[in-house]
């Protein structure tokens, strides 16, 4: 196995306990447990977090090591903010698009959606969720967005996990609005209106960063009082 794709293996299985919410916000690696972890040497797993220092998942302290890096609400606003605008620029371009086959990959999404929807699994829920906005992403052509918008995703869900409740209960009608919401901006881009799809997608996205801000707050509160 080339050193590559070693590092590709150490950085994509960190990402996932990572965005799985495994660690807490500010934990400190321990770069040699690591290593004996995953059976490998220290310096693939320096060079996946200095990737996964890159996607904004942890931030790498001089004389420290790498620890998951803490966003406050006010960065939570801006990552929200440039993404909210990157959408809708794929959302224009998905509706400017000539392709034929531009909406098989939203389709498919929102079939995994509405499975998950019906289940009793968070994670499942949001990965349906991603698998939309990926889809929207990859149907744009846009090859910088496709660079950029992962890494505003990863984000997202990982504050998504460190901020979950210990025992969530599934708010069935939550998950049936956020359904019917992608659905929406896929029948109206189906439709050619793009305007509505973007104003769809925009009110979406600022439930969802709503929802989230509250759930952040109500974190800071419980440990402010512990």
């Amino acid at each position: 196995m080339n050193t590559m794709t070693l590092v590709d293996r150490v950085f994509q299985t960190l990402r996932e306990q990572i965005l799985q919410g495994i660690y807490e916000p500010g934990q400190k690696f321990n770069i040699d447990q690591l290593a004996r972890d995953l059976g490998v040497s220290n310096t693939p797993i320096r060079e996946a977090m200095a990737r996964l220092e890159r996607l904004g998942l942890v931030e790498i302290i001089p004389y420290c090591g790498p620890k998951i890096k803490r966003l406050n609400v006010e960065q939570l606003t801006d990552l929200y903010e440039v993404r909210i605008a990157l959408e809708e620029l794929a959302v224009r371009l998905v509706a400017q698009s000539e392709d034929p086959d531009v909406f098989t990959g939203m389709a498919k999404a929102l079939q995994m959606q509405e499975r998950a929807s019906n289940g009793n699994d968070p994670r499942a829920v949001v990965d349906a969720d991603r698998a939309f906005h990926d889809a929207l992403v990859q149907a744009s052509g846009n090859s910088v967005l496709l660079e950029m918008l992962p890494s505003l995703s990863d984000r997202t869900r990982l504050l998504l996990e460190i901020n979950r409740p210990p025992s969530e209960v599934i708010d069935n009608a939550a998950l049936l609005r956020g359904f019917q919401g992608h659905k929406r901006i896929y029948e109206l881009l189906r439709a050619g209106d793009q305007e509505a799809a973007m104003q769809e997608l925009r009110r979406e996205l600022t439930r969802g960063k709503g929802q989230l801000v509250a759930r952040m707050m109500k974190r800071e509160d419980i440990n402010s009082t512990n």
